[in-house]
């Protein structure tokens, strides 16, 4: 009998045939087989599927190739593959009980039982699929992707230097067992170098949330404050935050520091910024320059095939990109991603404060946004305009789960209030312990109160104030409490330049009145007509048509000649940023007459341009020349690159150039750089002592980033010279210069006034060049504008006022943060990492890194094995081609690779700073585990210490130790067997951390593995305490989340019940009752919902994983 292997479903045992000889998987799908026989071809899944297997080559049995099954019989199934035989027949299946004696099955098996005997039984093969070895002797690591059984052996596949090859089993062996400490010092200790090598992968892959992987890893400058954002998502383990930091505190580099952050973890493959237009640029500088980040920017076209690919499950798993805020939320495919929305690592929103109003398209982007990743940072200077509903729209986005009215954000100021004013007390003088504990006593008043007070920090802090005094110490480690007590600090960051600019330079304005000659009064007078005349033939308003020729004249004057003269030659006047063309009016006679009279030489403001920089460069000066056109800077270069040095800097100078041009300017090489506004965004020069304003630009918010340039942390002089130069004849710097001196923008910096001059700046110009009125209107108009801005200046303090109290200050404690880092050793060092690159080439049989002579910088030259595990990095999604074909290409044809290992150096020169997102660090932390050295004798120097001492100390990881994730505990212990302090454990740290590791004579220590013992000991304590801590730190936090749940609820019910009240007082039908039926219906539905998941969160568990152990030998810091 004969069927289709689809047609048959016998119920008995059967004997079958299938033609297909590669088909297996049919007879092992109907059931348990206890042997397999495999004829003429190889052994693969199959020898995992029974209990027996055997083979037989040469065999050439008389039966048509394929598979066969044999059940029901006394020996066991049986599944025999014939490789080589007979042509393929046709499917076979038959019941036991119907087979014939001359059936050919029957045949089959006799031939089957015949093969039996004389087959070779299969060993059970060493190594399973997908599992790591090692060749031998080469050593090389690999992975098994598949396996065979031939004649008498096992052949692997692998994958060695990234090509396929096949290994036989003997030329093979294990990945060697990790065991433990008390095991590990009973080898011979590795080199210092190894074992250096074997903690640093350890931090790269364990991402550590006690280690800060940004610290020194970025073309910029450190400052502490610029941390606390970062500091706040190893807290928390998310960054859901609104960084509110005053004007000119580096809110971008902040944001780069969470982006390089999250990189260096892994955690940022993609990425969305959207900020306002007219910073896009700024922020693809930034990026790029600073943090090494590169932005790809979203136009219409490219949003749409986003859109596209998105939707069809395309999009690369890396990608970064950069999209305006007013071309995203006019964009028609955001309706539909609401129901499929993508998914991002990280998406920075700036200027967030645009989003504040529930009643605009810019929060209904922004509640889109807020479903587009995990991680969501908003930047903003001002987030309270009008009060705590602007806080409150910007939280809603962020936390929409804790916010969800005024009503959700008053319970939570509740106890700030309590938590504000003990903090105040803290550090008022003569103020106790005791009185901050009665002042804290009050939080139980509050509904978020009483949850507050069982967190573990809330008993830290009660034990710590209950001391008889207490010293400088104790406060910081009491407002330390106290900021993780407040119950926004989790979503909010603020700084402010008082607490952090301890030594700030003062702003001097040198003014510099210009007075014109007739003649060139004469030609400006004629110039403003020309303006009038073009804009009534664009049918426009002088403001806004004429600002790029109006500004030009007041610029300078020869430029604005040139235009009138010879426009053809000239081009057309509009600011590099500004794509639209001025429309064409053919001079007029008066215009050109005045023109021709004016000469080629005569220019007041040059004049008192030269000798005001005769005058700084006597003084040894050196400084930074603004004005906002292209003709004005190739005019003044012109003109004075006989008697100064001068750089230039602006829109056509290439990115590279602007970094020579900055570099040379430290060092000394120019006396003077002119630039437009290209360079004042994002550009430092604080080693320049002036600001020179060759023209008062119509945005006054560009007067403070031009002074912002030079007004930095880490500005040397005491005074600043802010050199302006104002001519009263012109109708917009006469405007301009009062605006700006009402605001005080040269004494100090206007910060928080940022949105009313925005606002206000373009009233009060627009009512000086209303030529539809008379002078005196123009002035009374003017003058009224200007008085709306001081009233608005004035009122600023009460809102300031107000948002003191909604705002978390000191949010997180900084103070002494980059000591502290490099005492402990809690981040990625450069010369750690470059020496980790190092033991890889070394491994990997390269030449490796050698060390410049000042250590800053490094040279590397690979081979292809190296370029092998970076292109690895490829295959595993983890980087692009585009960021490692590079490396890769250097590496493989042994070209020298240049780093810099230094911070400052790096944002200097535009070196490439080697850190943890670099694809050679990522493809040096994937060398095997089997390979790590978890034993050393070292030799390191502490400046804690003044004598010599020596410890066993034991290091290892603890997972979901904190909010924020995994972290690195140590513990040591004295050869006495009694433990010490962290301080050991810390020094071993920092020196890997400094690439300051060094070996040291082993001599036996009596009772080592009982020493490693005792500090796994102090581990084990240490573990306990902190599992105990995360408990009631998650009960609380649980607790919290009740609450804020309950009352929603609650509030919820009530407005419907309002509803229904309202609905049978005005006699509203069944069908109105029904709709509010249904409503409380779903309120009730979801709070169970929420409710029953909040009962089934996991409590946190840590797990503790030892990583190595060391005798270490402290001596006092420059010993020999």
């Amino acid at each position: 009998m004969t069927s289709s292997k689809h047609d048959l479903d016998p119920v008995g045992p059967t004997f079958g045939y299938h033609p297909d000889s590669n088909g297996l998987d049919l007879p092992l799908a109907r059931g348990r087989f206890d042997r397999a026989l495999i004829l003429d071809t190889a052994v693969r899944g199959v020898a995992d599927e029974v209990s027996n297997c055997r083979v037989l080559w040469r065999a050439d049995p008389p039966l048509p190739e394929g598979v066969y099954w044999f059940e029901g019989l006394d020996d066991g199934n049986l599944v025999v593959q014939v490789g080589i035989g007979k042509a393929p027949a046709d499917s076979s299946v038959v019941e036991l009980a119907d087979l014939a004696d001359d059936d050919p099955l029957a045949n089959a098996w006799e031939w089957a039982e015949s093969l039996w005997t004389s087959a070779i039984e299969v060993p059970a093969p060493i190594f399973a699929v997908n599992e790591a070895a090692i060749t031998h002797p080469s050593g090389a690591d690999v992975v098994v992707r598949a396996r065979k059984f031939l004649r008498d052996s096992w052949s692997y596949s692998v994958v060695i230097d990234g090509r396929p090859q096949d290994v036989v089993e003997s030329r093979l062996r294990p990945v060697p067992a990790h065991d433990d400490p008390t095991t590990w010092v009973l080898e011979p200790p590795t080199d210092a170098a190894s074992f250096g090598a074997t903690l640093t992968r350890a931090k790269l892959r364990g991402k550590f949330a006690d280690t800060l992987f940004s610290f020194r890893a970025t073309r910029t400058t450190f400052r502490p404050y610029q941390f606390k954002p970062v500091l706040k998502l190893l807290q928390t383990g998310k960054a859901r935050l609104l960084i509110a930091d005053e004007v000119g505190l580096g809110k971008t580099i902040e944001a780069g520091l969470i982006w390089t952050e999250l990189e260096a973890r892994t955690e940022a493959d993609r990425v969305l910024i959207v900020c306002p237009s007219n910073l896009l640029s700024k922020w693809k500088e930034e990026m790029e320059d600073r943090f090494g980040f590169e932005l790809v920017e979203l136009d219409n076209q490219s949003l749409d095939q986003f859109l596209n690919r998105h939707l069809e499950n395309r999009l690369p798993p890396r990608l970064s990109y950069i999209c305006s805020i007013e071309r995203l939320r006019r964009w028609s495919g955001l309706e539909q991603l609401e129901d499929l929305p993508p998914e991002f690592d990280l998406v920075i929103v700036d200027e967030a404060h645009s989003m504040r109003n529930p009643t605009t398209k810019n929060y209904s982007l922004g509640t889109e946004l807020a479903d587009w990743a995990d991680n969501l940072v908003f930047l903003t200077a001002t987030p309270i305009n009008l009060g705590e509903g602007d806080l409150l729209s910007l939280l809603e986005l962020l936390a929409p789960e804790d916010f969800g009215s005024i009503w959700d954000l008053n319970l939570r100021l509740e106890p700030n209030a309590v938590i504000n004013t003990a903090a105040a007390d803290l550090v008022r003088p003569g103020a106790g312990g005791r009185e901050v504990l009665r002042t804290l006593e009050r939080l139980e008043r509050s509904t978020f109160g009483a949850s507050i007070m069982r967190r573990p920090e809330f008993e830290l802090l009660t034990e710590l104030l209950s001391k008889p005094s207490l010293d400088a110490s104790d406060v910081i480690h009491a407002k330390r409490y106290l900021a993780d007590l407040n119950t926004l600090s989790a979503v909010i960051t603020r700084t402010k330049k008082v607490e952090v600019d301890e030594r700030k330079a003062k702003r001097t304005e040198d003014r510099h009145d210009v007075e014109w000659t007739a003649a060139e009064f004469e030609f400006y007078e004629q110039y403003v007509e020309w303006c009038k005349a073009r804009a009534r033939e664009m049918d426009s308003n002088l403001y806004f048509s004429m600002q790029m020729p109006l500004r030009l004249a007041s610029a300078c004057l020869p430029m604005a000649r040139q235009a009138v003269l010879d426009p053809e030659h000239f081009g057309t006047v509009t600011d590099e940023d500004d794509d639209h063309a001025v429309g064409r009016v053919a001079p007029h006679a008066a215009l050109v007459a005045a023109a021709r009279r004016l000469g080629d030489t005569v220019d007041t403001k040059f004049d008192e341009l030269r000798a005001s920089l005769r005058n700084l460069k006597l003084q040894n000066r050196r400084a930074l020349l603004f004005t906002f056109s292209r003709p004005t800077l190739a005019y003044l270069e012109s003109r004075l690159k006989n008697e100064f040095r001068i750089g230039v800097m602006h829109g056509g100078v290439s990115r590279d150039q602007r970094r020579t041009i900055m570099s040379e300017f430290r060092a000394g090489a120019f006396d003077f750089v002119f630039a437009n506004r290209v360079a004042s965004e994002g550009l430092d020069f604080e080693f320049c002592s002036a600001v020179i304003n060759y023209d008062l630009p119509w945005n006054p918010m560009e007067i403070e980033q031009r002074i912002g340039r030079i007004d930095r942390i880490g500005q040397p002089e005491d005074t600043m010279l802010i050199v302006n130069f104002v001519n009263d004849r012109t109708i917009d710097e006469r405007i301009l210069a009062r605006l700006l001196t009402r605001i005080k923008i040269f004494e100090s910096s206007i910060g928080a006034l940022e949105p009313i001059i925005a606002a206000a700046a373009p009233e009060v110009l627009k009512a000086g060049f209303d030529f539809t009125l008379d002078d005196a209107q123009r002035a009374q108009k003017v003058h009224e504008a200007l008085l709306a801005l001081e009233e608005q200046r004035a009122g600023l303090k009460d809102v300031a006022d107000a948002a003191s109290s909604l705002l978390v200050s000191n949010d997180v404690d900084v103070a002494g943060l980059e000591d502290d880092l490099l005492r402990s050793g809690r981040y990625l060092g450069q010369r750690e990492l470059a020496l980790l690159v190092d033991h890889w080439a070394r491994v990997d049989g390269a030449q490796g890194i050698r060390f410049a002579r000042d250590g800053l910088t490094v040279e590397l030259r690979g081979n292809s094995a190296m370029a092998a595990r970076v292109d690895e990095l490829n295959k595993r999604s983890q980087r692009t081609r585009a960021e490692t074909a590079a490396f890769s290409s250097q590496l493989r044809n042994e070209v020298p690779i240049h780093l810099v290992l230094d911070q400052e150096l790096a944002r200097k020169t535009g070196g490439v700073l080697l850190n943890a997102t670099s694809p050679l660090a990522m493809a040096a932390a994937e060398v095997p585990s089997h390979r790590q050295a978890r034993f050393a004798s070292l030799r390191v120097e502490s400046p804690s210490i003044d004598s010599d001492a020596v410890f066993v100390v034991v290091l290892a990881k603890a997972v979901a130790a904190s909010r924020g994730g995994d972290e690195i505990w140590g513990a040591a212990v004295g050869l006495d067997g009694r433990p010490a302090n962290n301080s050991a454990a810390d020094a071993v740290l920092a020196a890997l951390a400094q690439g300051q590791l060094a070996d040291h004579p082993f001599t036996e220590v009596e009772r080592l593995p009982h020493i490693a013992q005792r500090a796994l000991d102090e581990l084990a304590l240490r573990h306990a305490d902190e599992q105990d801590r995360r408990d009631r730190e998650f009960d609380a936090l649980l607790e919290a989340r009740r609450i804020t749940l309950t009352d929603q609820h609650q509030r919820r019910l009530l407005t419907i019940e309002k509803r229904i009240e309202t609905a049978r007082i005005n006699k509203r039908g069944p069908k109105a009752m029904k709709l509010f039926d249904g409503q409380r219906r779903r309120a009730e539905s979801r709070f169970a919902r929420l409710t029953n998941e909040l009962a089934n969160e996991r409590q946190p568990e840590i797990l503790l994983e030892p990583l190595a152990a060391c005798v270490v030998k402290l001596v006092p810091e420059g010993a020999r």
